[in-house]
């Protein structure tokens, strides 16, 4: 624990100087473009971007670990990260459409209510959830199809505001595959599993043993889904680029 402290210290240090960067450069007006390796000046002094890239590079492995997807995540993510505020003393609203699609029955709801209760149980993050029946009222709607198209049985969809927060998000779960053979509940269930890990802002893991490997067939949570979980909701979201400094 006392490791995550100082590495999300380092963080919120280096997000600090590249916020103080691009405010001197917009307060400044438009200059040359910086070369590489080009010293700048921010409030805190003169700003080499090949050592910002380097200590950028030393915080994320110290954070991630061997235990952690956290770096792949910003691959695929373009180094953004997205979760929901603390949300314990008010919980996630979710609402699980009834499904009128073939296929559906209420085994499939109680699949992937189950689902949201396992990532409440052991995610280890400040995420609560609450079913409600109100869907007007509802942060998460759960909706049911026949099948995709695509090669998919589940889809998450988020919207966050400017600054990487989550607002809202769908969950859409199908009753077969896209070949149109009818899901049982267990594969309900991992299919909510890794979906939901999308709704609560985790990206693809890079390792087939996790739920959230982009093909899983994990039942339940890894510890390296929880450590990655934890560590996310450690941080303050948005964007971890230094690419702004490049231009």
């Amino acid at each position: 624990m006392r490791g995550i402290l100082v590495a999300t210290r380092l963080i919120l240090v280096v997000m600090a100087g590249i916020l103080a960067v691009v405010l001197g450069r917009r307060l400044t007006g438009p200059t040359a473009d910086p070369g590489v390796g080009m010293v700048i000046e921010s409030y805190g002094g003169a700003v080499d971007l090949d050592s910002m890239r380097a200590a950028r590079l030393r915080i994320l492995r110290h954070v991630a670990g061997p235990d952690s997807y956290l770096p792949a995540m910003l691959v695929e993510g373009d180094s953004m990260l997205r979760r929901w505020p603390e949300r314990t003393g008010d919980p996630l609203r979710v609402h699980i459409l009834p499904g009128n699609v073939a296929g559906y029955s209420p085994d499939l709801r109680d699949a992937s209510r189950a689902a949201f209760v396992r990532w409440e149980r052991v995610g280890a993050i400040p995420v609560r959830f609450d079913f409600v029946n109100d869907s007007a009222a509802a942060d998460v709607i759960v909706r049911w199809v026949e099948r995709f198209p695509l090669r998919r049985a589940g889809q998450a969809d988020i919207r966050w505001n400017g600054t990487g927060w989550i607002v809202s998000g769908t969950l859409t779960l199908a009753t077969h595959t896209s070949d149109g053979f009818r899901l049982e509940r267990d594969a309900v269930y991992t299919v909510a599993m890794h979906e939901i890990g999308h709704l609560l802002g985790l990206g693809h893991s890079d390792d087939a043993q996790d739920v959230m490997f982009p093909t899983t067939a994990v039942h339940d949570i890894t510890p390296r889904d929880r450590h990655t979980a934890r560590l996310l909701y450690g941080v303050p979201p948005g964007s971890l680029r230094l690419g702004v400094l490049d231009r």
